[in-house]
């Protein structure tokens, strides 16, 4: 169940003008996980003040409900001040609301019982507590989300090198990962922020720059996908990391001949007295090896794991449950092999089978486009949309969506798909940018 938010006029912290903020009052965990993500992360209830351009978020009465773990948990801001009175029935209308939206089957008495609580770290700690993530784990999340909001709000860039160089130690993958978390569930005008944090953090850091250079060597591959080259890159890469990436992108061409090149190198340093050279060689094709063997165990296990999920949703009374309760194995994989098994029925002319696994995959699909944030479906429907006309259509029927911070968000996505090498998704989009402009130009006037 879907819970929309709720337009509610504030006054602007920062600058005192009266603006229209909308306000999320009921989080549902299990269909909306982008509001989760954002609640954990310290966006939820987010803003802009289109006067000023401070960002801020409002501390606002909100329930979390969580259906799967059975949890409902009411969050009552101290700095609301409201009596005990206000206080029951901001929990009752709250309360009601979820209740209405429940089957009357899963009706259950935690809903009725809401957990309150008026520090918003409290709520946090238990939503992660229920998730199973340990004393220990919650504390490193919150250094993590408060380091995070420290170079969010950095007054400038000079600011924001200081403080990233200040904590170049603590800037690991489960970092990184928390700002990708935030960009994914982030309004537009947020996303510019945390892509420019997160640009920063890929400049200056030791594992950002770690990561680049693992990106410029799979890049340097990518760009001539060869035996032979996939072998230099191999012997170039700095670190084992760059070498298994190497291998992750490039494992069709791990037959053979490619062995026969490495051995082939192995002899040439022998005969040219290069010991060393020849040790290192053999050492690297250990390394292959092994890693091969790795890779191959775990994609193995992931197609396992995914053909159990497809099967257990053939078989389930409530495809729409389970499938929801199996979301996070939607991958490209598990709609690769979704499309095998329903080519397999077609040509077997199982009639059955096939219309059950269409079932399954439309409403697989509707719950990944679903969990996309708003903006993210717009960028997926603007770049499948043909250009000028659909675009230009699309456009026209979402007018009011169209704000600065929006196609401003867009651009920062069309410099990105460049930058991946994906020139004619840049290239469609920066069209539709032109589309964009022209029409609020137009809309203006």
């Amino acid at each position: 169940m879907k819970f929309a938010p709720t337009p509610t006029a504030i006054r602007c912290p920062f600058c005192g003008a009266s603006i229209t903020a909308s306000i999320h009052r009921v989080i549902d965990a299990n269909d909306q996980p982008e509001l989760k993500a954002r609640l954990l992360t310290g966006r939820l209830n987010a803003f802009t003040c289109p006067n000023c351009r401070n960002a801020g978020a409002l501390a606002s009465p909100f329930l979390y409900h969580d259906g799967e773990k059975e949890l409902a948990l009411i969050f009552l801001p101290m700095e609301g001040s409201l009596n005990n009175t206000e206080q029951q029935r901001v929990i009752g209308q709250l309360t009601q609301t979820v209740m209405n939206a429940v089957p009357p089957e899963k009706r259950k008495a935690y809903l009725l019982q809401p957990q309150q609580f008026f520090r918003l770290q409290a709520l946090l700690d238990e939503i992660l507590r229920a998730d199973g993530v340990t004393p220990e784990m919650l504390q490193a999340q919150q250094a993590r989300v408060e380091l995070l909001q420290r170079l969010i709000d950095a007054r400038d860039d000079a600011a924001l090198e200081a403080l990233v160089r200040e904590n170049d130690a603590r800037i690991d993958n489960a970092f990184l990962q928390l700002v990708s978390i935030a960009m994914a569930s982030a309004q537009a005008d947020e996303v510019t922020r945390l892509s420019a944090v997160r640009n920063r953090l890929l400049d200056l850091t030791t594992l950002g720059r770690q990561l680049k250079a693992q990106t410029e060597v799979v890049n340097a591959f990518a760009a001539n996908p060869t035996r032979e080259n996939l072998l230099a890159q191999m012997r170039a890469a700095p670190d084992a990391a760059t070498r298994e990436a190497l291998l992750a992108f490039g494992r069709s061409l791990l037959d053979y001949p490619f062995f026969q090149q490495l051995t082939a190198g192995i002899d040439a340093a022998k005969a040219a007295g290069n010991a060393a050279e020849a040790d290192r060689l053999g050492e690297l094709r250990k390394e292959i090896l092994a890693t091969r063997d790795k890779l191959d165990a775990q994609a193995q296990a992931a197609v396992e794991q995914r053909v159990a999920v497809l099967r257990e949703l053939m078989v389930s009374e409530n495809l729409e449950d389970a499938s929801r309760a199996r979301a996070d194995a939607f991958d490209d994989l598990f709609f690769s092999i979704l499309s095998s098994e329903m080519q397999a029925a077609q040509q077997a002319g199982d009639t059955a089978t096939y219309e059950r696994l269409r079932q399954v995959g439309n409403l697989a699909l509707q719950i990944v486009q679903q969990m996309q944030p708003p903006e993210v479906q717009f960028l997926s429907a603007l770049l499948a949309a043909r250009y000028p006309d659909q675009t230009r259509a699309l456009l026209e029927r979402n007018r009011r969506a169209l704000a600065p911070e929006l196609i401003d968000w867009l651009e920062h996505i069309a410099v990105d798909l460049r930058e991946d090498g994906r020139k004619e998704s840049a290239d469609h989009l920066t069209q539709v940018i032109a589309q964009a402009r022209e029409l609020v130009g137009t809309a203006t006037g």
